[in-house]
């Protein structure tokens, strides 16, 4: 705010010494000259973006007309997705958005605004030139993108090994169904595996399914269920929020905030060790709005069978009584002596679509 104003009074300082320096020169007329009458050229007010968008132009006449609103308009923070964009042209769109709303958190909006460099009088207009800082905000984007690359996140609710294992080198011993019938693997990095969740200091593990309210969710593969929120009562938005505060405090989601609040009603499945050589697999579904009566633990239940529906328990727009951004949370989880990991942890973009895509039957 301080250097907003600090812009801003310059911007004034200069556009009234400035008007003052034409003022003197027109009235600066020898006496006995009789006043002639000339044909100034209208000159309209505009702002020139340059190419490249970090640079601006505003030309305007000796009065300044509208010169406050065009200012203003050019002062704009620029998103912090072009920026990135501009240093790191290559980087997948579902990636850059994850990094951005990190980076957003990060910067100070004043950082990324084009700024008044030099005024000039050139046939009879009158030029401000804007420009963005690009030595201090460029560097600045790149230490966030490595610290983001290279930060290793607390995950919470299991114990998780920091050395996962190649996901993109194992392979089920069948296909897994789509939890969803008619519903493809989302391609936006934001409803993957290592999206951030900056609303509750963590990081994403699973795939969130987005679909109606109420559509019937099923079982990916053969197992038995290990719990069943069949008497799941939605927690108070107060309460939800406060907890949250906590996680914020701590700088990751706890085991217990996320396991019993933010989970909403959930469904657990274990499929044992066949799925995946060495690994116990477990299936993680949650946000359902249903469950079916005979769905308790100690149930077999078989690939494709439909035993829920889908929703938003546990997200705060069901705490407020509405049924938006209704959507099935799902994971998969293996265990070994070593560690617990989330299916796709740690895989790029890329690397992480490919593992998918040979995952499920699509």
């Amino acid at each position: 705010m301080r250097l907003k104003n600090s812009i801003k009074s310059f911007n004034s300082f200069i556009i009234g010494c400035l008007g003052c320096q034409l003022l003197l020169i027109s009235c600066a007329q020898p006496v006995n000259q009789p006043i002639v009458e000339t044909n100034r050229k209208h000159i309209p007010s505009e702002i020139i973006f340059y190419d490249d968008s970090l640079g601006a132009q505003i030309i305007t006449d000796s009065n300044f007309s509208n010169v406050n609103q065009l200012i203003t308009q050019v002062e704009k923070p620029l998103p912090i997705e072009y920026l990135i964009k501009a240093i790191r042209p290559n980087m997948h769109d579902s990636t850059l958005s994850m990094v951005a709303e990190r980076i957003n958190n990060e910067i100070a909006p004043s950082s990324v605004k084009r700024t008044l460099r030099e005024i000039q009088q050139k046939d009879g207009a009158v030029h401000f030139y804007f420009k963005l800082d690009t030595t201090y905000i460029f560097p600045l984007l790149r230490e966030n993108i490595e610290s983001f690359a290279n930060n290793n996140y607390i995950h919470a609710l299991f114990n998780i090994n920091p050395n996962p294992p190649e996901f993109d080198q194992i392979s089920a011993s069948t296909k897994l169904d789509l939890p969803i019938a008619n519903l493809d693997i989302p391609t936006k990095a934001s409803r993957l595996p290592n999206a951030l969740r900056s609303y509750r200091s963590g990081i994403h593990r699973g795939i969130d399914f987005f679909s109606n309210w109420g559509t019937p969710v099923m079982s990916v593969a053969d197992g038995i269920i290990i719990r069943s929120d069949l008497s799941y009562k939605e927690y108070p938005a107060d309460f939800r929020r406060e907890m949250l505060k906590r996680a914020a405090l701590l700088n990751r989601t706890p085991s217990d905030i996320f396991n019993e609040l933010l989970l909403g009603q959930a469904v657990i499945i274990d499929h044992g060790f066949e799925l995946f050589n060495g690994y116990r697999a477990i299936t993680i579904y949650a946000h359902l709005s249903d469950i079916n009566s005979e769905i308790k633990p100690g149930y077999k239940i078989k690939a494709g069978e439909i035993f829920a529906k889908s929703g938003n328990s546990g997200t705060e727009p069901s705490t407020l009584g509405t049924r938006s951004e209704s959507h099935l949370h799902w994971e998969l989880i293996l265990q070994n002596q070593n560690g617990e990991y989330f299916f796709g942890q740690n895989l790029d973009y890329e690397q992480l679509m490919i593992a998918l895509n040979e995952l499920f039957n699509n």
